[in-house]
């Protein structure tokens, strides 16, 4: 049941007990991470300075910025980045397509999910999914 499937940069590989996914994933989570992070920071910082100079301005924007950029930079978090995953951690496999991006979302017992991006050929992964795997599929 050996099968790999091509990414713009890296590749998966369908094993027989296991996926094994090479690509940048690991370095995308922490760019876009700290490009969240110093926003968060921004925002906490202008909020507490707020009760220093007595702004309303600074209090609901410093308030208004954190509560955007604090609960996304914890979903991003809990997002996985491993490269080898057992097909006894999954519990589900799904293709979505947002505008013209392609990719596959894996969830993991853990309920943490493991996202793989920049898929080129999405229907025949498709097809691999639904005749190999009694997970639940959806697009």
């Amino acid at each position: 049941m050996k099968q790999t499937f091509k990414l713009k940069k890296g590749e998966i590989l369908f094993d027989d007990d296991k996926i094994i996914i090479t690509d940048d994933a690991r370095k995308q989570k922490w760019i876009v991470s700290l490009m969240i992070l110093l926003p968060a920071i921004y925002a906490i910082l202008t909020f507490l300075k707020s009760y220093k100079t007595g702004d309303q301005f600074d209090f609901w924007y410093g308030l208004l910025l954190s509560f955007l950029c604090i609960p996304v930079l914890t979903l991003l978090l809990l997002r996985s980045v491993r490269s080898e995953i057992s097909l006894s951690d999954v519990k589900s496999i799904r293709i979505k397509q947002r505008f013209r991006n392609i990719f596959l979302d894996i969830k993991l017992t853990s309920n943490r999910l493991r996202r793989v991006s920049e898929i080129t050929d999405s229907m025949e992964l498709e097809k691999f999914i639904k005749t190999n795997f009694g997970l639940k599929w959806n697009k």
